[in-house]
């Protein structure tokens, strides 16, 4: 476990927004960001979402977040092991994209998640109380972080202890600072 030891647990989410909905995404950490097993994913009708509701749902997905690194004690990750929750993450991913699709009436699930806004937030739970909201920028079909140098006015922060409509307040924030790949 020679790097596991140095590992900072982390608590991942995605926040999207689009024309039609915003959704909270808990991800679990297995060497990258994937759709979490057992964590809390949600949707709502874009127009029906406030600062509350975002924060409060945000909250539950960084505290439902998993860190594979810090569970299983190891790094690298067990190739195996790292599998199966790949066999367990994909069906989870399908069935929320598909009720995205199906309610917003989006083609099929790949169009549900383009034309969108992402904001990483990442949370070092044993370090800080401080959540990094980092906005992105759409890149086709996907998101990426800015570079280093261009970070400045994308990236914000705001306490786990922090009201649910402070925490949505900042979350929108960097929301507003992402550049969408639908712009």
């Amino acid at each position: 476990m020679s790097d596991a030891k140095v590992h900072v647990r982390k608590a991942r989410a995605h926040l999207i927004r689009t024309g039609k909905y915003i959704a909270v995404i808990s991800m679990d950490t297995r060497g990258g960001s994937f759709f979490s097993t057992t964590g809390w994913s949600t949707f709502i009708d874009h127009k029906d979402a406030n600062p509350e509701w975002i924060g409060e749902n945000l909250r539950k997905a960084l505290e439902t977040s998993r860190d594979y690194v810090v569970e299983w004690g190891e790094y690298p990750l067990p190739r195996e092991k790292n599998l199966e929750e790949d066999k367990k993450s994909f069906p989870i991913y399908m069935d929320f994209w598909t009720r995205v699709q199906e309610k917003y009436g989006f083609k099929d699930w790949r169009e549900a998640q383009t034309k969108s806004a992402l904001v990483f937030a990442n949370w070092e739970c044993e370090q800080t109380d401080q959540i990094r909201f980092s906005a992105s920028r759409g890149r086709g079909t996907s998101h990426s972080a800015w570079s280093t140098n261009e970070n400045q006015g994308k990236v914000f922060h705001v306490s786990i202890n922090a009201s649910d409509e402070e925490l949505g307040a900042v979350a929108l924030q960097a929301l507003d600072a992402c550049q969408p790949n639908y712009a």
